[in-house]
């Protein structure tokens, strides 16, 4: 007989025993009383991450305690239904739509779909709207299945905004008919053979046209075309004044330039008359390059052809050169075969998501460079002051240091000098390393994406959107 056992409890045993029963009042997980947290936010480096929590308070028991289960392939997902259904206008949380898939055997819901991919749209559910998708999927077949589960626009909105995927805009077209098949013809040549070889011709005339610019500025055509122009007009030495050269007319440079102005004149005109939207038109930059590229030639032909009598101020010859360099924004039309180049998309898509971190890591490589432009002044101001005379001339020192160009136009004599310019050095390859790490793996993220975005078929001879053609028209 245990004696122990029949003895009744003494007072330290029954302290103890109402200890054992509060220590588990407090630590028991299930509390419904307690204060839910609704929202956390916590500011990083990178975005603003909101940390949600289901308010149990707002939950009766049943509706706790009444769990569904969601069968994704063979792998059984539980979860409350009241978390379902805070979304109603999605397939698991409308009844109506959800019970096309229910199993009645197993008492479950059954979707033949992507495992992965499901416990990121239930997190979704889980989470109050936060949806991401994690980097082993790939994001087409992300896409597919949130358009699957109907998540909404807000879902994909987030998926497009982290994805950096753009969003796919409808064409629009002009109404009439031969307008519209012109803009078609030049504006889309990713739809149409002809269209393709009048881009090309496009393309490669542009070309020609900046290398004609650029080859007829060489010493040797610029003295031939000179010396021709003093027999013709013999032009001396003393005279202060340059008359216009009617040799040059026949220059085959000038015949080539000719041709290509006369090509980007007509189709500039041809996108002008055929634009589905003038206000679109006007404030695209691209179409002011092309008239930058045309307008140099015609003022220059236009002052050669008044003044075949009469003598040009050599000012006036140096403003119209000046003017002429305009033409070398033609060049950048040939961002349309960059268009076509995945790599070059990714490098864009690369520096524009990279702008912040650029224009910070300017500012902290400006601030170290007239830092150590200061301390250079200072250390060569006596032995080599002629060299470092000022600080702006030491700030340009320090630029040129940090950034590992090294022109070697100017540089520090002391011992003193030598040591900061070594440690300017070593600042900037750090910074510049830092830099490229970062442009790397972001380049790297957005290269493996696979972009999700289907073209649209367009065809001239099919309308669209009406009613924007009748506002544009």
């Amino acid at each position: 007989m245990n004696l122990i056992n029949d003895q009744p409890l003494s007072s330290k045993q029954r302290d103890f025993q109402h200890f054992d029963k509060w220590k588990n009042k407090i630590t028991n997980p299930i509390k419904r009383r307690r204060k839910a947290l609704n929202q956390v936010s916590i500011v990083t480096t990178d975005n603003l991450i909101q940390i949600h929590r289901n308010d149990y308070n707002s939950l009766s028991t049943n509706k706790i305690y009444n769990r569904i289960t969601i069968n994704i392939s063979g792998n059984r997902y539980e979860t409350y239904l009241s978390t379902l259904e805070n979304y109603p206008n999605t397939l698991l949380g409308n009844k109506q739509k959800r019970m096309n898939y229910w199993d009645e055997q197993e008492n479950e819901l059954f979707f033949d779909r992507h495992q992965s991919c499901f416990e990121a749209i239930l997190y979704y559910y889980q989470s109050n709207g936060c949806l991401r998708r994690p980097d082993y999927i790939p994001l087409d077949i992300f896409l597919e299945e949130i358009s699957f589960f109907d998540l909404g626009p807000q879902a994909i909105s987030q998926i497009d905004k982290s994805e950096n995927v753009s969003i796919i805009k409808h064409i629009n077209l002009p109404n009439w008919f031969w307008r519209r098949y012109i803009w078609f013809y030049l504006e889309y040549p990713q739809h149409s053979t002809y269209a393709r070889i009048l881009h090309f011709i496009s393309i490669l005339l542009t070309i020609i046209f900046c290398i004609a610019l650029a080859i007829e500025t060489l010493p040797k055509y610029n003295e031939q075309s000179n010396n021709l122009c003093k027999k013709e007009k013999n032009i001396t030495s003393l005279t202060n004044n340059i008359s216009i050269c009617l040799t040059k007319f026949s220059s085959p440079f000038f015949i080539i330039q000719t041709i290509c102005v006369s090509y980007f004149t007509i189709e500039f005109i041809l996108r002008l008359i055929s634009t589905p939207s003038y206000y679109k038109f006007i404030f695209t930059l691209y179409n002011w390059l092309d008239l930058s590229a045309i307008i140099p030639y015609f003022v220059v032909l236009s002052i050669r052809l008044n003044y075949k009598k009469t003598y040009l101020n050599e000012n006036l010859l140096i403003g119209l050169r000046i003017f002429r360099i305009l033409s070398f924004f033609r060049v950048v039309k040939i961002y349309l075969i960059g268009n076509q180049l995945k790599s070059l998309r990714v490098l864009c898509s690369t520096l524009k998501e990279s702008f912040i971190d650029l224009i910070v890591m300017i500012i902290t490589l400006t601030l170290l460079a007239f830092m150590f432009g200061v301390a250079i002044y200072f250390a060569e101001n006596d032995v080599n002051g002629h060299v470092f005379d000022s600080m702006p001339k030491a700030t340009y020192w320090g630029i040129l240091t940090i950034t590992a160009l090294g022109y070697g136009d100017i540089c520090p004599t002391t011992v003193i000098g030598r040591i900061l310019a070594c440690l300017c050095a070593y600042c900037g390859i750090t910074m510049s390393g830092m830099l490229v790490s970062i442009l790397v793996d972001r380049y790297r993220r957005i290269y493996n994406r696979q972009i999700f975005s289907p073209e649209e078929i367009v065809s001239p001879a099919d309308p669209s959107d009406h009613e924007y053609d009748k506002k544009a028209c």
